[in-house]
């Protein structure tokens, strides 16, 4: 498939003329597109890459950043900064179902904490082992654990945010995206309809509605 991301966008540092429409199209734009201007909006960010360099140091066993943390750097760059504050969440998510993982959980927030103290970030730490469903009902959950931090996402209660990122000690990333980036990338926030209320779901749109007024986020 011809790549129609212009190269302005690839090249252009300060990643002007994103045509969004476009990168949001799976019929115009493959994943791989997708993929590459995830990874320069992401790179862009230094206190983003810092931070995941400073989480990889712990070696977290599966970890990856999730959700808002990938998403609101991404729109960010697609439709400006937001009209208020709440884009320096850092949700860090992991799998160790180790019988010491509590203890250890608390470990791992520390040094994170104290490893970041210098950068702008809320840190939310969430080991996935033994988790079953976020903000389930007893007529959602399927009783079901998860076994991997790559299938927690598809459980995520805000479809859209399914999203994880892992940066490997080679300097690579790793995207984990179970729905496709097509999602995220049109800005369209979308219920996961097996796994959240429609509850919580209205109170994850009205935030980023309030960040990002205007934009038609459903």
């Amino acid at each position: 498939m011809p790549k129609l991301v212009r190269h302005s966008a690839l090249a252009n540092a300060n990643l002007e003329y994103l045509d969004q429409a476009t990168l949001a199209d799976p019929q115009l734009t493959s994943e791989e597109d997708r993929k590459r201007l995830l990874e320069l909006v992401l790179r862009s960010n230094a206190h983003l890459i810092s931070a995941m360099k400073g989480i990889r140091s712990l070696r977290l066993p599966d970890w990856c950043i999730s959700g808002p943390s990938i998403a609101w750097p991404l729109w960010t760059a697609l439709k400006g900064k937001p009209a208020m504050a709440g884009n320096h969440q850092l949700y860090i998510t992991y799998y160790d179902p180790s019988e010491q993982a509590l203890e250890k959980e608390a470990t791992y927030l520390r040094h994170i904490r104290q490893i970041l103290s210098a950068g702008p970030y809320q840190v939310h730490l969430s080991n996935q082992a033994g988790h079953v469903n976020h903000h389930d009902s007893e007529r959602m959950s399927n009783g079901t654990p998860v076994t991997c931090t790559a299938e927690a996402l598809v459980r995520d209660p805000v479809q859209t945010y399914a999203l994880g990122v892992r940066l490997e000690t080679n300097g690579t990333f790793t995207v984990l995206a179970p729905f496709g980036l097509s999602g995220v990338f049109s800005m369209k926030m979308e219920r996961n309809t097996g796994y959240c209320d429609e509850e919580h779901f209205l109170y994850k749109l009205r935030r980023v509605e309030a960040m990002w007024p205007g934009v038609a986020l459903r």
